[in-house]
């Protein structure tokens, strides 16, 4: 019952995150998510009916404790204002994956488990097992991620005017929480598996700080501009002058973008955008310095139009393209 109601709570939080999705970051939803299915894989245990059934589930609890660590020490590094670069992030991911393959391979190889077995106690369904090469690995990756956060925590404490020691102090006793249930299990040899609680329990406290951290931090980006970017119309180009996209006022300021074909070139025929934006975007491309963003202005009905054109890139700082963002500027006439 026990683990049902952790399952429930995790729930909760999910259907939390996706409501106020906006200030909590993709790491927070996966660690929340991952002890979801962890949580339902440790009741599906306990209520298993055999071994196979027990062997299943046992691998829905893996996924808890293969990529919540993990995430932990991403998510405490976004927190702490510690960068890691994308290509790290998916090495980090890459390896879980290929330690979380071989326990999805429990009862075909020994490479997880050598063997397990199956038994029923006062708390429901439990297992033994012996452990094979890769859960060594897995292990030592836990301990390594345990230590590295700790570490970032620490050393974070003293940046006082980047990080806030507090969401530090709650993050840190979110990880003692897990790591202390799991050293309290291995030591008494429980027959009931704690793990459950204990996450369930760090993910109600790592929520705290998470939320007010990504509320108050520059990465929730949408809520600051969210009416500033309802106002705008934004109109889309890749490298090759095909048209890309538009939104809702961008239709609304030149009607003919309804008609163009996605991914095809501007058509000639006329038009306000042909009028005001064709050779003003012409002329930006033609620059050697297209890196700089052009903004000016023209009128058009008695209304004051203001607009920008700069150039697209992709992470990885490649040209994908152009946008043309324009609002109306009557009303700020400087």
């Amino acid at each position: 019952m026990i683990y049902f109601v952790c399952f429930c709570i995790v729930l909760i939080l999910l259907a939390l995150i996706i409501i106020y999705g906006k200030t909590v970051d993709i790491n927070a939803a996966l660690v929340i998510i991952s002890i979801a299915v962890g949580n339902g894989g440790c009741y599906a245990l306990s209520v298993s009916k055999g071994l196979e059934e027990a062997i299943l589930a046992n691998k829905l609890v893996y996924v808890m404790g293969a990529f919540a660590p993990m995430l932990a020490f991403l998510i405490v590094c976004n927190v702490c204002k510690v960068n890691i670069p994308d290509k790290v992030c998916a090495l980090l991911y890459l390896v879980q994956m290929v330690i979380y393959i071989t326990v999805c391979n429990v009862g075909n190889t020994d490479l997880f488990y050598k063997s397990i077995e199956y038994h029923t106690g006062p708390f429901g369904v439990y297992i033994t097992k012996t452990y094979g090469v890769m859960h060594t690995v897995f292990m030592v990756v836990v301990l390594i991620y345990t230590v590295a956060t700790v570490g970032v925590g620490l050393v974070s404490l003293n940046r006082k005017n980047v990080v806030s020691r507090l969401n530090v102090y709650i993050l840190l006793l979110a990880d003692v929480i897990v790591v202390g249930t799991y050293m309290l299990e291995r030591m008494v040899k429980l027959k009931m598996e704690l793990l459950s609680v204990s996450f369930t329990l760090a993910a109600i406290v790592m929520m705290i700080p998470l939320s007010k951290a990504y509320r108050y931090s520059t990465s929730n980006v949408w809520g600051i501009y969210a009416e500033e970017l309802r106002n705008t119309g934004y109109i889309f180009f890749d490298t090759k002058l095909r048209f890309m996209g538009y939104n809702e006022q961008a239709a609304a300021l030149y009607p003919e973008l309804l008609e163009w074909e996605m991914e095809k070139k501007i058509p000639g025929n006329g038009g306000r955008f042909n009028t005001f934006l064709r050779q003003p975007l012409s002329e930006y491309i033609r620059r050697e310095d297209a890196d700089r963003s052009v903004l000016s202005k023209y009128n058009y009905k008695g209304v004051t139009y203001r607009y920008r054109i700069a150039t697209l890139r992709s992470k990885s700082r490649k040209k994908i393209g152009y946008v043309i963002w324009v609002s109306d500027a009557t009303g700020n006439q400087e």
